[in-house]
């Protein structure tokens, strides 16, 4: 037994197994994760059991390029519209934890490795403490250690106690939340009206120019007299009487009525002519394509009503561009759909293949740009390093989506297995390389790096709360999202809905997660470097 532990695969292996057997014992909202393989480590680095720095470099990369390419799209669309908001929320809150951080790595005259690790472990952020153990080394991953405990308990602590602090009704919230989504996000729907506008008798579809108008789709047609509907198509000339099914947003649905004629009650139901059919997007050289391309309705005289996405319905506007594992929804002949299909593939389970060579080529990009030298004013001579640049290879690559041949972004199966398999080699790695320091580490600096670490966890989430709340006026339920996203804290997203079953918080923590990832990364690189010249 004492040789298969030095045998450095099996080492890792059971790391792995006993830190995930840890992280999943949870105490109400409370539980470690994945992040319990550090504790394992440590305890085998106590006893001289170490792991290659190998592991940790491919762990390393594994884990911030996949969080990079996932993150890239949501990243810069984060600071459009309303996401600017929630954006700015995020960065405060880890920019007031760096300047907490530099407070305390002064009060308590830590080095920069134990401040840089405390930052990573009061925000509970892995990116974090994998740059600041590139960068650094040193007692990094021991302060991370030390603190990481109490900045996953404070944050759900805080996270229950806010409505009552704030004598918030969180039913009222949800209400009002609810009212708002309507009236900024009106659902799809549809209506029948009968053309009775004179002056559109005899002209066609396309003439009329109903884009202008408002945003709708003209799906089904049904003559006066007839019993089977039409395909509205571009060459559709309209006739006095006739029906049209129109499917949009409600206020858009009520301007198109106004020009064509009167709602109608009723349904226009398909028949052995038309059918209706769900499309998935299964082929690689179709992704990145816009549907205007493809002209599908003058072509094959099929009409799109929407595209599902992640759950999401988007208009089937001609500029947007399909992704990989869209739904396409679309309306028109059998052998007519069974073309499309074709063309876009309609195979499920080819949207979880995954090429290697895109993810590849991405991570050799990253390795290249991080080691261009820069020369930076006040600064200097600069270069972003492995997790700096392999960092921005995946934003940008996760942001273009497709180059060619290569669609860089992963099915998301396939992200969250490399994404968790990277953080698992990196954390059992550093971990046995602390575990020979982290007695020490606590024995002198234990009491002190509890308390700097409550300090840098608590006081970004009170001072967010108050710009947040009372200068930015965001709603409650918004407001817990950006404070969990911003901290990158799951566990705090699960306390925050513990106590509301809508989906507010979990959509603002989805806005404002990548600027925490990238937030994080950026930050600690910045505060290396002030740290060390202070």
């Amino acid at each position: 037994m004492p040789s298969l532990i030095s045998n450095h695969v099996f080492l890792l292996f059971v790391i792995i197994i006993l830190g995930e057997g840890l992280g999943r014992i949870r105490i109400k909202s409370f539980s470690f994760g994945s992040a319990a393989i550090i504790f394992v480590a440590m305890a085998f680095g106590h006893f001289g059991y170490t792991l290659p720095a190998e592991f940790q470099t491919l762990g390393l990369v594994l884990f911030i390029y996949t969080v990079a390419v996932s993150a890239g799209p949501g990243f810069f669309k984060s600071f459009k519209k309303q996401g600017l908001s929630l954006a700015i929320g995020a960065i405060i809150i880890i920019v007031v934890a760096a300047l907490m951080t530099m407070f305390c790595s002064w009060l308590f005259d830590f080095d920069v490795a134990t401040g840089v690790g405390l930052f990573a472990g009061a925000l509970t952020s892995s990116p974090g403490l994998a740059v600041a153990v590139e960068t650094v080394g040193g007692n990094a991953a021991a302060a991370y250690g030390v603190t990481y405990a109490g900045g996953i308990i404070s944050i759900i602590v805080f996270i229950n106690m806010l409505p009552r602090i704030l004598r918030v009704d969180v039913g009222n919230e949800e209400a009002a939340m609810d009212k708002e989504r309507t009236e900024n996000y009106p659902p799809f729907t549809f209506h029948h009206v009968e053309v009775t506008n004179t002056n559109l008798f005899g002209k066609r579809i396309v003439d009329l120019k109903l884009p202008e108008i408002a945003p709708v789709v003209l799906t089904r047609l049904l003559r006066k007299g007839a019993t089977e509907p039409l395909l509205v198509n571009g060459e559709t000339i309209l006739q006095e009487g006739d029906h049209l099914r129109i499917a949009g947003r409600e206020s858009d649905l009520e301007r198109i009525e106004l020009f064509l004629g009167k709602a109608i009650a009723g349904e226009i139901a398909f028949n052995k002519v038309l059918t209706k059919k769900r499309i998935v997007v299964s082929k690689p050289r179709v992704a990145g394509t816009t549907l205007g391309f493809f002209n599908l309705r003058e072509t094959f005289g099929v009409q799109l009503t929407r595209i599902s996405r992640n759950g999401i319905d988007l208009p089937a506007s001609m500029t947007t561009k399909l992704h990989l594992g869209d739904i396409v929804h679309v309306v028109g002949e059998e052998d007519a759909l069974k073309n499309v299909s074709r063309i876009l593939g309609n195979d499920m389970k080819q949207t979880y293949n995954v090429s290697f060579m895109p993810i590849l080529i991405g991570l050799v990009a990253g390795f290249l740009f991080g080691q261009i030298p820069l020369d930076l004013p006040l600064i200097g001579r600069f270069s972003f390093g492995i997790t700096g640049g392999v960092l921005i290879s995946g934003l940008i690559l996760g942001h273009l989506y497709k180059t060619g041949p290569f669609i860089w972004e992963m099915p998301t199966t396939a992200n969250d297995f490399l994404r968790e398999l990277g953080l698992m080699f990196f954390l059992a790695t550093v971990g046995t390389k602390t575990g020979a320091t982290i007695v020490a580490t606590v024995i002198e600096q234990g009491p002190k790096l509890v308390v700097a670490g409550l300090i840098v966890t608590i006081t970004p989430m009170v001072f967010y709360v108050i710009i947040g709340r009372y200068v930015q006026k965001i709603q409650f339920l918004r407001m817990l999202g950006v404070l969990t996203g911003g901290m990158t804290s799951t566990p705090g997203l699960a306390a925050a809905n513990s106590y509301t079953s809508s989906s507010y918080p979990a959509s603002a923590y989805a806005t404002v997660y990548p600027v925490g990832l990238i937030g994080m990364v950026l930050v600690t690189k910045v505060l290396v470097y002030v740290l060390s010249v202070i």
